[in-house]
């Protein structure tokens, strides 16, 4: 058996490959990861050695051969393909480790377009995109956290169909992700973001109970784990529909900085909305704007819910409150309510993502456009044009 480990996060690498040579697998490497297997005495395959031809360009081509392809991609259930093999003195690969060069890194830390073309990998989408097509004989690895997962169904011989089609699914994810990243980035660096092409990629985080409807299915995605580092359920489970107001409302309540903002938000319409003193006064206030549609509403709060607020809350049934946290007198008030959801963020102040982008569905496609947010100078150029000037609060209010 052999395997091909070629990836740029080595973490958890060295200890994987350990464990596969006691499985019997001969490891084929390249460049960083084989000179990093051979410091850690592991038993270690060269590429050039199966490819018999030198890594060249700089590096550019090293696996793109049909001595890897082929030993990845024949089938193992067909004669013909077995006795071509042997003919071709192609042997087969079982496993493909790969993870793919840190396009995204590169342009978070440079502006240099030959380093960034330079981190557009090719051998690697092209050896994971082969083990996967023939997954049905070989395990394709992407991510370090499936190490464990690999070796204790190599150990416990459940090396299934299923378990290599699992394998098979999430490769193909990781592979349209890395492309979509690169394309995005080019339309965003020569189109002004607006190309041919728009690729709108997510993480799952978690099934909400359904849709909209009880008859349709939904799923919370996230961009760069900030839903998966800031938003932490305490009580209840977020629903498709609550998931859209939270979001909104915590975008107002978040838009003015630390300022003890509160929104409250009905079937995605903001139905209150105040910034006072203290969070009790501007819940109060954001309250009488509408207090029959907050009712059964979701409540965002701009910094840490304390006693005195989950009393004055606990007045009405409110459906969720979102803060950047709770003290823990007011979670055990809240927790009155049954129905109540509550769900937080382990933060002093509301944080948003910040996100560049955002888009609408319409009817057979989507509206797409530059992010918009509220700024500190919103109101800068604004004139005069009465006897009065305006206070610091009807600043804020305007």
């Amino acid at each position: 058996m052999r395997a091909l480990i070629s990836v740029s996060d080595k973490s958890g690498v060295e200890n994987f490959a350990k464990e596969l040579v006691k499985l019997g697998y001969e490891i084929i490497s390249t460049g960083g990861t084989y000179k990093a297997l051979e410091n850690a005495d592991i038993p270690v395959i060269e590429a050039n050695e199966v490819t018999k031809f030198p890594e060249c360009f700089e590096g550019r081509v090293k696996t793109l051969n049909p001595y890897i392809h082929g030993g990845i991609l024949h089938r193992r259930d067909k004669q013909s393909h077995l006795d071509q093999a042997k003919e071709l003195g192609v042997e087969g690969i079982d496993l493909v480790c790969v993870n793919l060069y840190p396009f995204k890194a590169t342009i978070e830390k440079t502006d240099d377009f030959e380093e960034i073309i330079e981190n557009i990998d090719i051998g690697g989408p092209a050896m994971v995109r082969s083990a996967a097509k023939n997954h049905d004989s070989v395990i394709i690895v992407t991510d370090v956290v499936d190490y464990d997962l690999v070796l204790n169904n190599l150990k416990n011989d459940t090396n299934t169909q299923e378990f290599r089609r699992d394998m098979m699914i999430k490769a193909y994810e990781h592979t349209a992700a890395y492309d979509a990243m690169i394309a995005n980035y080019m339309n965003k660096r020569f189109n002004g973001g607006m190309g041919a092409k728009q690729f709108i990629v997510g993480e799952k985080v978690f099934d909400t109970r359904y849709g909209e409807n009880p008859h349709q299915k939904g799923a919370l995605y996230e961009f760069d784990k900030h839903l998966s580092n800031k938003f932490i359920t305490l009580k209840g489970e977020a629903s498709f529909n609550n998931m859209g107001d939270i979001s909104g409302a915590a975008k107002i309540a978040s838009a003015f900085g630390d300022d003890n903002a509160v929104c409250i938000v009905k079937h995605g319409n903001p139905c209150g909305f105040a910034i006072k003193d203290t969070l009790l006064e501007s819940y109060t206030e954001a309250l009488k704007c509408d207090p029959i549609s907050a009712f059964g509403g979701v409540v965002a709060v701009n910094g840490i819910v304390d006693l005195d607020l989950a009393v004055k809350m606990n007045e009405i049934f409110l459906e969720v409150v979102f803060a950047a946290d709770f003290t823990a007198e007011a979670e055990e008030e809240l927790n009155k309510k049954k129905r109540i959801k509550l769900f937080k963020q382990g933060t002093s102040k509301l944080e948003m993502a910040n996100d560049e982008f955002n888009f609408k569905i319409v009817d057979g496609g989507f509206v797409y456009q530059d992010a918009d947010k509220v700024e500190e100078d919103e109101v800068k150029n604004s004139e005069l044009k009465s006897k009065r000037e305006a206070t610091t609060q009807e600043v804020k209010d305007m």
